[in-house]
């Protein structure tokens, strides 16, 4: 006889105490599906041709991998068993997340991520030792960002069809990313729109919730619940209302970091985003709080390709006494709260439930 949801929430409330330890142990397993993916594209003749990509791709990584934990903990959580399944949803949102970031540092002009060369970067070095002329370089790496950011995001989408699992939550997986990925690119366009915009007028939030939340959050664990069988629509929504606050607590936590964090452990720089004049909630409540003078150094000095450092350290004193460090510090406890808040009205196990609160409730305080 099927369980019910009741039986099956019992079930993984006896399991709860080694929630974590199952999540950890599937998590793990990753990295060798992530590699077995490249190794399987390698060996048909679409991979034998785009052998250079495949290879810039390969290298790429690293990382905390949170989505991978979030799917994995959603699908075990609610009652689901298989590491075949957990090791496809890992390797799902590992993949979507490479070719995001992958796409995203090109929209950047960025050629580094993690400390070392991305996939821009790596093949405008190859292409510069072969003897190719700067230009020419510069418009194979931009050729090679777009394309290997296309190949893992089709690996993603393939590894959901082929999970093993019945056709039609196959089907509903497949759509939950493709849904994921049309809200992912309108996020980058108005993040990019955005640039063009007064800072009071940009929408980092909204920004914030499309472009980070509904990918690295809500799609991870939505897709571990419907692959569960034990998620209904309350557990869904209660999901989601979590991985929105979630997500846009963890996007003003990097807007942070980007600013006043470490870079020996953030592996970003602290300045880019000042000298870039990137419309973050911060810089919005500096504007805000801060007095004529300072505005006026601001509205000078942000986004001034060529600040200095003593520029930037002067922005960074202004954030800081305007009060505009602590009530974005406060904002981002806010969202954290509200993340915590919302996984009531999801009736989740009990150590599912727990795991989540632990990461939302990390956030406020992380430094990487």
């Amino acid at each position: 006889m099927p369980l019910g949801q009741r039986e099956r929430s019992d079930i993984a409330d006896a399991e709860a105490p080694a929630l974590g330890d199952l999540v950890e142990h599937a998590v793990g397993r990753v990295p060798a599906s992530v590699s077995a993916t490249w190794r399987r594209l390698r060996a048909t003749p679409a991979g034998a041709e785009a052998g250079e990509l495949v290879a810039a791709i390969a290298v790429q990584g690293g990382g905390k991998h949170l989505r991978a934990r979030l799917a994995c903990a959603a699908y075990l959580g609610l009652g689901g068993t298989s590491e075949a399944v957990c090791d496809a949803l890992g390797s799902a949102v590992q993949l979507l997340h490479l070719g995001l970031c992958i796409h995203d540092d090109l929209i950047d002009g960025d050629d580094r991520r993690h400390g070392r060369p991305n996939v821009v970067g790596t093949v405008r070095a190859a292409r510069a030792a072969d003897g190719d002329a700067p230009g020419i370089a510069e418009r194979q790496a931009a050729a090679a960002g777009l394309l290997a950011g296309d190949l893992a995001i089709g690996a993603s989408v393939r590894a959901l069809a082929g999970a093993a699992l019945p056709p039609g939550i196959r089907s509903d997986l497949t759509l939950e990313l493709l849904d994921a990925l049309d809200e992912t690119i309108a996020g980058e366009w108005l993040d990019v729109r955005g640039e063009q915009q007064p800072v009071d007028e940009a929408r980092p939030v909204r920004t914030a919730e499309l472009k980070t939340a509904r990918y690295s959050v809500v799609l991870p664990l939505r897709l571990g619940a419907i692959a569960s069988g034990g998620a209904d629509a309350a557990v869904l929504a209660g999901l989601s209302a979590y991985g929105r606050h979630l997500g846009v607590a963890y996007q003003l936590k990097d807007d942070e970091l980007a600013v006043f964090g470490d870079p020996a452990q953030t592996g970003k720089s602290v300045s880019s985003d000042l000298r870039g004049g990137k419309r973050t909630a911060l810089l919005q409540l500096a504007l805000d709080l801060a007095d004529p003078a300072a505005r006026r150094v601001l509205d000078r000095d942000v986004g001034r390709a060529d600040l200095p450092e003593a520029g930037v350290e002067r922005i960074r004193v202004i954030l800081r006494e305007c009060g505009a460090l602590e009530a974005h510090r406060d904002l981002i406890v806010e969202h954290a709260a509200a993340a915590v808040s919302a996984l009531e009205s999801a009736r989740l196990p009990a150590g599912l439930h727990g795991y989540l609160q632990v990461i939302a409730r990390a956030v406020p305080g992380r430094s990487s």
